[in-house]
């Protein structure tokens, strides 16, 4: 009895075995349906554009933040809001509901007004990604892009006839709340319109506001819906406003001072801004003391938006270029090439030619490496023309700047860029501390381009090196040498081959 027992119970979790596979897809999609549909969070929207077959991306607040200043410029801002309001809804399956309006459609029956804003997430989440990186979307672009170029996202993602721009930018710094306060307050004092949109963002995120009436509202993709369930956005007066900030950016602080990248985008330029804020926040020369934190982060924002003005002011001012006159991971000339920000690039060096060789301290690699790998070949052109540059310094591991740029990324797949090397004298035969050439290291990380185009320099010097020997052993033929007579018919001294000169 017991053994037949036994038997039963094997035979019943044989079949729950066979069958578990075919029973998890129905387990996972009932527990989708019971997923919180109140809210839209970072992660739920990342989520859904890699259901609508987008790269993972591990965030997404610059490229959100930058469409929703699209639709206030465009005074499309309501139509923005129902469509997170839709992604919200059917954030959990998307392409399902996609498919019934395409097979709706396919039946000639007429959509609903809803629909008919569902049939458009997909657009809005390619404009998300197109702005979020635009480097991966070159092909767009027709050039590379990086993010904080702003101007050229907007191209790149603006439908509508009408132009949007990038009207202002500054980078502020505000050593408390009162003065952030005061900021806010100036510019409504400026006459700033309802359709300007403001995106205000640290090192690493990027939120909006605008102007409603008498006051402010403040979309953060991290607290979608958490002022009202109908709402994505707050409403604040200028002094609740710096609050959030202050808490959403606490990690940024030094200290109460809080410094910030604006960036200003609407169709009609707003002149009084420039005039406004130019030299405020902070007031150069910089009379407050400021603590060397302080300075580095304000040098790297304005780096990274590429506010020239402000660059300018601190190199002016005798801050370093470096980190500590150290060449670092922080150090703000390393923030301009990472962000591909030639015209910075450019002002940074005009005082600090001559350490164009410095090392960093991390791995000894120089600026050359490292716009090599990262800056693009118009930074790279820029260093190369600097006089005593040195085009085959090595790193802590051997490595020269033509083996970074056999790293294959979207920087790295051009040709201009080891022409660039290859006409300053880059060597093909240095080997690194693992005795790898730079042809290895393209073959390595299947750099096709690098590969192709190492091999045919390469080929082109044995072609000279075949010449030149076939020339020196023509003229070796026909002239002799100190111990052979040529062949043709020259006169000699008879009794030694020729040892003495004339």
């Amino acid at each position: 009895m017991i053994y037949v027992l036994i038997c039963i119970m094997l035979v019943c979790g044989l079949v729950v075995y066979q069958l578990m596979p075919k029973l998890l897809p129905y387990s996972t999609s009932f527990i989708s349906k019971k997923q919180d549909t109140s809210e839209l969070t970072h992660d739920g929207i990342t989520n859904v554009l890699t259901q609508l077959g987008h790269p993972r991306f591990e965030g997404v607040c610059y490229g959100f933040t930058l469409n929703w200043a699209l639709a206030v410029a465009q005074g499309k801002e309501s139509f923005f809001y129902r469509q997170l309001h839709h992604l919200r809804t059917h954030q959990f399956g998307l392409p399902e509901t996609l498919q019934q309006i395409k097979e709706k459609k396919e039946r000639n029956q007429s959509l609903s007004k809803d629909e008919k804003i569902i049939e458009t997430l997909p657009q809005l989440g390619k404009k998300i990604c197109i702005a979020q990186d635009p480097l991966q979307y070159k092909e767009k672009y027709k050039k590379l892009v990086w993010q904080p170029d702003i101007n050229s996202i907007l191209k790149a993602i603006n439908a509508d006839s009408s132009v949007a721009k990038h009207i202002f930018y500054k980078t502020h710094s505000f050593l408390n709340q009162d003065e952030a306060t005061e900021y806010l307050e100036l510019l409504k004092r400026t006459g700033i319109r309802e359709d300007v949109a403001v995106i205000i963002s640290t090192a690493d995120h990027a939120m909006g506001f605008k102007l409603a009436g008498n006051v402010w509202r403040f979309i953060n993709i991290n607290d979608l819906y958490q002022q009202d369930k109908y709402k994505p956005y707050f409403e604040f007066s200028s002094h609740n406003l710096v609050k959030e900030l202050y808490r959403v950016c606490a990690e940024n602080l030094q200290g109460s001072r809080l410094t910030v990248n604006t960036d200003f985008v609407s169709i009609h330029p707003e002149e009084k801004l420039s005039s406004a804020l130019q030299n405020l926040f902070p007031v150069f020369p910089v009379r407050t003391k400021t603590s060397y934190p302080e300075r580095l982060a304000f040098f790297s924002m304005a780096a990274t938006q590429g506010d020239m003005n402000s660059v300018k002011k601190c190199i002016h001012s005798g801050w370093s270029i470096f980190s500590r006159q150290r060449l670092s991971d922080d150090s703000p000339i390393l923030t301009a090439i990472y962000l591909g920000r030639r015209d910075v690039v450019r002002a940074m060096l005009s005082t600090s030619r001559h350490r164009v060789n410095q090392k960093r301290k991390s791995d000894s690699s120089t600026l050359l490496h490292i716009a090599c790998r990262y800056g693009g070949s118009g930074i790279v052109e820029d260093l190369l023309n600097i006089r005593g540059i040195k085009i085959d310094p090595q790193d802590s591991k051997g490595r020269t700047p033509l083996m970074y740029a056999c790293k294959k990324s979207v920087v790295t797949e051009d040709r201009k860029l080891f022409n660039l090397l290859f006409a300053k004298g880059a060597s093909l035969s240095i080997k690194d501390n693992d005795g790898l050439t730079a042809l290895d290291h393209a073959l390595k990380n299947e750099h096709n381009l690098a590969i192709q185009m190492i091999e045919g320099r390469l080929e082109k010097e044995a072609c000279a090196q075949e010449n030149s020997t076939s020339r020196r052993f023509k003229f070796s033929e026909t002239k002799g040498t100190l111990f052979q007579r040529g062949v043709k018919t020259i006169s000699y001294p008879s009794q030694q081959p020729g040892f003495g000169m004339k």
